[in-house]
């Protein structure tokens, strides 16, 4: 298969089918292929070291403030911590909105721990790494599979997890990428989904990964990619059944409804994982997928590349929003105009269940 993803998984070598990747499973390839260049890794393909200034940036971790401001709960002054290029909270705004949209016939949302991580100051291509803290945000927030392996209450730096991209290497998985890379660690080559998937299965977290491309007879890549998001949000329904039946204060079993409020019959709120999304030149975080009236979908993502926009900062931590607001959407969705430019696409999920939590009720 050909496909014009400049770091695609195939590029593992010929023995890779899509039958062992979807499962992330990986054939020893015994001629590992070149080295990769400029086309593939970017500006810096050939970099041995990052300028000092930037080492330091990122090993020092984004800048952090502490801020007050007034609860909208009870009124309270609450001092919390705001770190430069994190905002939590934007995935239950998201539910709202959608459940607002007179278009949008039904939608489904991901685990709402998930942190939009975008770029600090002056840092460049580090969009793969970016992606990877949005996943390791819900698996630090949900307490689903690996969340040990993340200790305290940071994301790792940029420089942490190329480590664990090495350390992936060292112990033989996707390894063919550090001979085509030349290795990453202190270097802005970009990285693509064989080296995210290298570094969870470094830490014992399951993935599986799909390749969409158009097909001369058949959909094409973005249909393909569309309605498999849209299936594995589907499957996350079952995921949100609490198994331990809790009561309330009369000793009455809480039925579903009431562990899982929903704005509207048409908003499904999971506990999925957040998806990685590989694209020609640039990689993004699905974290839902609407169904519109018009029979077309659409992904919503997080884009490390752009800060959180103004209306969505404002609407961040209110529960009780009344008005629909498309404007403040419109960045968050990808649909068939910007997914329909690209031949190709890749995937990565993180297929283990989040524990049973009450998340979307904090």
């Amino acid at each position: 298969m050909k496909i014009s993803l400049p770091r695609s998984i195939f590029s593992l070598g010929s023995g890779t089918k899509a039958k062992d990747v979807s499962r992330g499973k990986f054939p020893k390839v015994e001629a590992p292929s070149g080295r990769l260049g400029r086309a593939e890794l970017g500006p810096y393909a050939w970099e041995d070291q990052m300028p000092r200034w930037l080492f330091k940036q990122l090993e020092e971790g984004p800048r952090i403030t502490m801020e007050q401001h007034i609860s909208r709960r009870d009124g309270r002054l609450v001092k919390y911590e705001h770190v430069e290029n994190e905002t939590p909270g934007i995935v239950p705004v998201m539910a709202q909105l959608s459940a607002l949209d007179d278009h949008v016939r039904t939608a489904y949302l991901c685990h709402p721990a998930v942190i939009h991580v975008g770029k600090t100051y002056k840092e460049g291509g580090f969009c793969g790494y970016r992606n990877i803290h949005m996943l390791v945000s819900y698996i630090m927030g949900a307490k689903a599979q690996g969340h040990g392996r993340f200790l305290g209450q940071r994301l790792p730096t940029i420089l942490r997890l190329q480590e664990m991209i090495e350390e992936a290497w060292d112990r033989g998985i996707n390894e063919t990428g550090r001979m085509q890379t030349g290795g990453v660690y202190g270097t802005r080559k970009y990285i693509g989904t064989a080296e995210a998937q290298a570094l969870f299965l470094h830490l014992g977290i399951e993935t599986e990964v799909d390749v969409f491309s158009d097909m001369k007879d058949g959909p094409q890549a973005y249909e393909q990619l569309l309605a498999t998001v849209e299936q594995y949000f589907r499957e996350g329904l079952d995921d949100i059944a609490f198994r331990q039946q809790p009561t309330n204060n009369s000793g009455n079993k809480l039925r579903q409804s009431d562990l899982h409020p929903t704005s509207s019959p048409t908003v499904h709120k999971t506990l999925r994982a957040p998806i990685y999304l590989q694209q020609p030149g640039h990689s993004i975080t699905i974290v839902g997928f609407e169904r519109r009236k018009d029979g077309s979908g659409n992904l919503l993502v997080l884009d490390p590349m752009f800060r959180t926009s103004p209306g969505m900062e404002r609407l961040v931590g209110r529960s009780h929003i009344s008005t629909p607001r498309p404007e403040v959407m419109k960045p968050y969705r990808r649909g068939k105009r910007q997914l329909g430019r690209h031949r190709d696409f890749e995937i990565l999920m993180l297929p283990a269940k989040a524990p049973s939590s009450h998340a979307w009720e904090l």
